[in-house]
């Protein structure tokens, strides 16, 4: 497998081969595109779903600063570091678009900025085209695999500021392999402005994949142990640190912070990736300045240093969960997809070359089994929600009503895991709704976890509003009036007495007391 090599005397190419450079350009940039739009067909759409019920949220408070109340912590203290609300508000006031159809653009957009970028790195790792596009589509394919147990996938079926973060790392990483340091400085800082976690990490792999490029072997270890020095470091600062018992209670809600309570094949979602680069590396050990020996070996080294500091430092019982709430395997979603680029790359290669149907045959099984996985997450919604139809899911219908019939100075509870419930489809209500509500165990937990000062407020209203459909009118109105709560959304099955001026299959919206 032959390498791409790069002459520091492109910039003198003459104006005839600039032009045709540009028009090769044009149809592969629509080749991408035609991809990217496959790819949401494959993956879905779920605009308000999951973590989407945060962002959008913030799209919404970025929009209408008052609309949430006592509810905004909850959603400014995840967005406030990121211009990422506060880009997709401003697209929605120049656009007059609806927030689900300017998502929509987002997600084809971030869609498209991630296979240009996969397709760039194999372009300078690979010789062929064949190779290039191979890695261009099994990642289309795979992009919503989990990352092992880590809570992510490599791009969700929803916009959220890894929709764009995730692409200029790649776009990142497409210029470190050029050595052309401004240009991965610059797209470093925009990573930083959307998502600052992580820009930390994929800064740290930047620093890997140089230090590997120039062989620098001894710096290359030295920076693999770093983290792990840096993690003692920190712990040991926490040796007084006192957490709150609401706070500690936040943190244990997350399962995937913690490498004990991973499931063992999550476990293999972490040995497995580094056992394969460590294998490519042996193979293309005759030359270890090539790009793609460059890059297997900087994932390598940042998979070695993640693992080791959460498996050291990151415990359900630690004193303090300062190094568990900073997620240290979350460098894993570079990881995959460098993985599935170098998989996709060396099949289209080796493999399946210039054989139309070997490529229908393999990407379309792949496809299949995947797009499937999605039906079987999302039960109850449309596989891709546009923004002109209306919604299946019973949950969304009664939350759209909730919209467009309550003041908007209303206040909601919910039972605490309302996410969880049957067809709900992890739809979340303040995105959907426009409404405050008191804090939920799922979204507000996680929000919790990773900001302290929330714990106590999301300890109290989510232990009011638990099992709310299961108790009594009595019981709601002792529990919820000290929180101001004014309106109810309580499943079907729930008894009551309450006024429900809205009923469907699965839930009812009901005013608290009469």
């Amino acid at each position: 497998m032959s390498t791409v090599v790069f002459d520091s005397r492109a910039s003198l190419d003459t104006a005839p081969e600039r032009t045709r450079e540009w028009a090769a350009s044009v149809p592969r940039s629509l080749a991408l595109a035609g991809i990217a739009l496959l790819a949401i067909l494959i993956h879905g759409f779920h605009p308000y779903a999951d973590d989407a019920g945060i962002y959008v949220s913030g799209v919404v408070l970025a929009l209408h600063p008052h609309r949430f109340g006592a509810g905004t912590p909850f959603i400014a203290d995840y967005t406030h570091l990121s211009i990422f609300s506060w880009l997709v508000a401003d697209v929605v006031r120049l656009t007059r678009l609806p927030i689900s159809a300017v998502l929509l653009g987002f997600q084809f957009g971030g869609f498209w900025l991630l296979l240009a970028g996969c397709r760039q790195i194999a372009r300078r790792c690979f010789s062929s085209e064949a190779a290039a596009w191979g890695a261009v589509a099994m990642v289309a394919v795979c992009l919503t695999v989990p990352v092992a147990g880590t809570g992510l996938v490599m791009m969700d079926p929803y916009v959220t500021s890894r929709t764009l973060s995730t692409p200029c790392t790649l776009l990142a990483i497409s210029a470190a392999l050029d050595r052309r340091l401004l240009k991965t400085c610059l797209w470093l800082a925009l990573i930083a402005v959307i998502h600052p976690l992580m820009a930390i990490y994929a800064g740290g792999f930047l620093i890997l994949l140089w230090a590997a490029q120039a062989a620098r072997w001894r710096l290359l270890a030295g920076l693999t142990v770093a983290p792990v020095a840096l993690g003692a470091a920190l712990w040991y600062s926490q040796r007084n640190v006192v957490e709150s018992h609401a706070y500690r209670i936040a943190a244990l809600t997350r399962g995937y912070f913690y490498l004990a309570r991973w499931q063992w094949y999550e476990i293999f979602g972490l040995i497995g990736p580094a056992l394969l680069f460590a294998g490519y590396c042996w193979w293309k050990r005759g030359d270890w300045r090539r790009p793609d020996v460059s890059l297997c070996l900087a994932s390598l080294a940042i998979a070695c240093s993640s693992v080791a500091v959460a498996a050291c430092f990151a415990h359900p019982g630690s004193h303090s969960h300062l190094i568990a709430r900073l997620q240290t395997l979350r460098p894993f979603l570079i990881v995959y997809l460098v993985l599935f680029m170098g998989l996709g790359a060396l099949l289209g290669q080796h493999v399946l070359r210039t054989r139309a149907w070997r490529w229908v045959l393999m990407f379309g099984v792949i496809a299949g089994g995947i797009s499937a996985a999605q039906f079987l997450v999302y039960t109850s919604a449309s596989h891709v929600e546009l923004p002109w139809r209306q919604p299946r899911n019973p949950w969304v219908q009664a939350f759209h009503w909730v919209r467009e019939n309550t003041p908007k100075n209303a206040v909601f509870a919910l039972d605490a895991n309302y996410i969880d419930a049957p067809a709900e489809d992890t739809e979340g209500f303040r995105a959907i709704a426009r409404r405050t509500s008191i804090a939920d165990a799922s979204k507000d937990g996680g929000a919790a976890a990773i900001f302290p000062q929330l714990a106590e407020q999301w300890l109290a209203q989510s232990t009011a509003s638990r099992n709310l459909s299961g108790i009594s009118d009595a019981a709601r109105i002792q529990q919820l009036a000290p929180l101001h709560v004014s309106w109810l959304v309580l499943k079907q099955s729930a008894v009551t007495e309450f006024d429900c001026p809205y009923r469907n299959a699965m839930v009812k919206v009901c005013r608290l007391g009469n």
